[in-house]
């Protein structure tokens, strides 16, 4: 009792640092663009260049916070969670045009989406899984390459499965990609799409908290699918 008490603690000492590491460097940032506004910047294009630039950060700053109280309500089992039958099909549809128009051209996005399947979910914390995956393809995606997204029914469950054909995960990373703030290409990651490493932790949680599982098969350089089996009917 008292080890798992203590590996508590340290999990909790351990999130709070990585947190604060990742809200340090938007935050020096920010302040160092409005050093350059206010005592350096001589054109209009210089300050517009620098209010981009705190935008961006500010931006990030946002996303992680709001990532954070979600894992801190996740953690003390305060995040409401309300099924009710959700149209996974007209869902799923909703959130693969919302993210190609925020990514734009480049990566090609294709989806199997049969009409009317349908389950007993919380349709924010389904719509936050998908995007979180399907984001997730894009930012580990090649240039100018194609996710691949797909809705099934395999019995009693749904299946829906993101492949894209990117870097890849190594067999020794399969397992940490779930663990919060771990980032397989750091660089990548921060600078490019502003994401932390929280976003698979998070899947993981949901599918469970629907009573499902999430998986990944992956080939280094060559792509990865990630696979969601959600029961169709609830439990709770």
């Amino acid at each position: 009792m008292l080890e798992k008490i203590e590996q508590t603690i340290e999990r909790e000492k351990q999130f709070t640092q990585d947190a604060s590491h990742e809200l340090r460097t938007p935050v020096a940032v920010i302040l160092s663009e409005c050093e350059y506004m206010t005592d350096c910047a001589d054109t209009v294009g210089d300050l517009k260049e620098s209010a981009e630039a705190v935008k961006k950060q500010a931006d990030k700053m946002s996303k992680l916070i709001s990532e954070l109280l979600m894992i801190s309500r996740m953690d003390k089992n305060t995040l409401q969670v309300s099924f009710e039958e959700v149209d996974i099909s007209e869902l799923l549809n909703f959130v693969c045009d919302e993210q190609a128009e925020i990514h734009g051209e480049g990566i090609s996005l294709l989806r199997e989406i049969p009409t009317g399947i349908t389950a007993d979910a919380d349709r924010f914390l389904l719509t936050r899984l998908f995007i979180n995956l399907i984001s997730n393809a894009y930012q580990y995606g090649r240039e100018n390459g194609t996710i691949n997204v797909r809705l099934s029914e395999s019995g009693d469950n749904a299946v829906f499965s993101v492949t894209d054909d990117g870097i890849g995960i190594s067999e020794e990373n399969k397992e940490k990609i779930w663990e919060r703030f771990f980032q397989a290409d750091p660089s990548r990651t921060a600078n490019e799409n502003g994401s932390m490493g929280l976003g698979l932790s998070m899947v993981k949680w949901i599918a469970e908290c629907h009573g499902g599982s999430v998986s990944v098969e992956s080939e280094l350089g060559k792509g990865s699918t990630f696979t969601f089996i959600l029961p169709k009917k609830s439990k709770r």
